[in-house]
């Protein structure tokens, strides 16, 4: 946009300039007059300048280009198909008459008209088939004509069982339910005789009890009142209510049990996943504890926390019975001065481990043998490491060449370097079982230094 441009629409009167013009413009395009424009119009044309649009309109016919199609359409013809014997009907086919036969063409749709392969069956063959089923009680009552024409009624209308009831003619009465049993009947003795690997002889049990049993209870289920259905869904609202009630019982009760010792943290529990984790809420545990809190006197009674207490006695009971001990143990280690202050606190933790071993006893001196297994309860005496752990981590790893040993050995007994199901039963008999081949390979190795000590001795003398 020139400057002339924004003088023209800001309607500010152009300087006059004494430079001469510019001889970039051709003098044929100076001459050509300029279009007269009025209003919005010159403006938007001053603005625009003599440039082309950024758009160009091409103009199109209304109407489409005329098919140029080179191939020549395919003929077409009205021909005969195949339909009921006193009607004859035509139906445009593609092809020409040479191509078509005169006789009538199957049906397109004739391959969706599919019927049940219901079996077809004489007299002779219905009392082949049947044997001694004819003296049961359901066939006692039935003819072959009446069979056949219940047969032929199935085939007719594709088993719709309500429409062969209906259209069944017979001399006695029947109900829906006799038919199905005995058409059921005869097809899985026709199944069992001619076809013994049919796939379809398991779907041919019909129970008429059942059926019977089924329509009973569907009757009564509709022939409720309206003040019995009313009552039954007051019943079910009812129901719903405790569920409800009952659901909102037990979370308010975890929500209490969850408040009463434990600190009240909104933080996620991701960081409390690792063994570090727990050590950290474990010591935050404690240090909650230690903290004096006020007294309720209308608080209800915590029976955990009362069981808690009760264990808390019975251990600083004990504690005070092992405190002799450890005093005569103390006197003892002051004595004897040969011992370092490492060996001293080692002493120490292992009477600790033995005190805690021997309350741990304690508690669990009402279980039996076989509930501490069932329940995996186990007290352990030697000091465990913190955080999870695999118990095939603890069985004992010895040095190259006496491994080498050890698994040999094992190969000798046919048992594997490693079991299979690693449950705690059987990683102490592991341990056991190593235990034995070491002292087996220790008893060894001092008999074959005896044994060369002796042959040594032989050959000097």
């Amino acid at each position: 946009m020139s400057s002339s441009d924004i003088f023209d629409v800001l309607n500010i009167q152009q300087p006059k300039s004494s430079s001469p013009p510019s001889t970039s413009t051709t003098p044929g395009a100076s001459r050509l007059p300029k279009p007269q424009m009025t209003g919005m119009q010159r403006e938007l044309y001053n603005l625009l300048g003599d440039n082309s649009p950024s758009l160009t309109v091409q103009k199109g016919s209304k109407f489409k280009d005329k098919l140029n199609a080179l191939s020549k359409p395919s003929p077409w013809t009205l021909a005969e198909f195949e339909t009921a014997s006193s009607v004859k009907l035509r139906h445009w086919v593609k092809g020409s008459k040479e191509l078509i036969e005169e006789q009538p063409q199957p049906r397109t749709f004739d391959k969706f008209n599919t019927k049940l392969s219901i079996p077809t069956f004489s007299q002779e063959e219905y009392e082949d088939f049947m044997g001694d089923e004819k003296e049961q009680v359901a066939l006692k009552e039935w003819t072959f004509d009446e069979i056949d024409n219940l047969f032929n009624s199935c085939r007719k209308y594709d088993l719709r069982w309500f429409v062969i009831y209906d259209r069944y003619e017979s001399s006695k009465q029947r109900s829906l339910e006799d038919l199905k049993e005995l058409f059921y009947l005869v097809c899985e003795r026709y199944f069992i005789k001619q076809e013994p690997e049919n796939p379809l002889l398991p779907s041919l049990k019909f129970s008429k009890g059942r059926e019977l049993e089924r329509k009973n209870y569907l009757a009564r289920l509709l022939s409720r009142t309206a003040a019995e259905i009313a009552e039954e869904e007051a019943l079910i609202i009812e129901s719903k209510k405790y569920e409800m009630a009952a659901k909102k019982t037990l979370s308010e009760r975890e929500a209490i049990l969850r408040l009463l010792d434990s600190p009240n943290s909104e933080k996620p529990v991701v960081q409390y996943l690792s063994s570090q984790g727990l050590t950290q809420l474990y010591n935050s545990l404690l240090v909650d504890k230690s903290r004096k809190r006020k007294h309720d006197a209308n608080a209800p009674e915590n029976p955990w926390m009362k069981q808690q207490h009760h264990f808390a006695q019975q251990r600083q009971q004990m504690q005070q019975a092992q405190d002799g001990k450890k005093e005569a143990a103390a006197n003892l280690a002051t004595q004897a001065n040969k011992k370092t202050k490492k060996q001293r606190q080692e002493m120490q933790n292992a009477m600790k481990r033995k005190a805690d071993s021997e309350y741990a006893e304690h508690l669990l001196q009402n279980f039996t043998p076989e509930e501490r297994s069932l329940l995996g309860v186990q007290a352990h005496g030697e000091k465990l490491t913190p955080g999870v752990f695999l118990r095939s981590s603890k069985l004992p790893v010895f040095k190259p060449a006496v491994q080498n040993k050890v698994n040999a050995m094992l190969q000798e007994l046919g048992l594997p370097s490693r079991p299979a199901m690693l449950t705690a039963a059987i990683v102490q008999k592991q341990e056991d079982l190593l235990k034995r081949v070491m002292t087996l390979l220790d008893i060894k190795k001092q008999l074959d230094k005896h044994e060369a000590e002796k042959s040594a001795t032989n050959e000097i003398s």
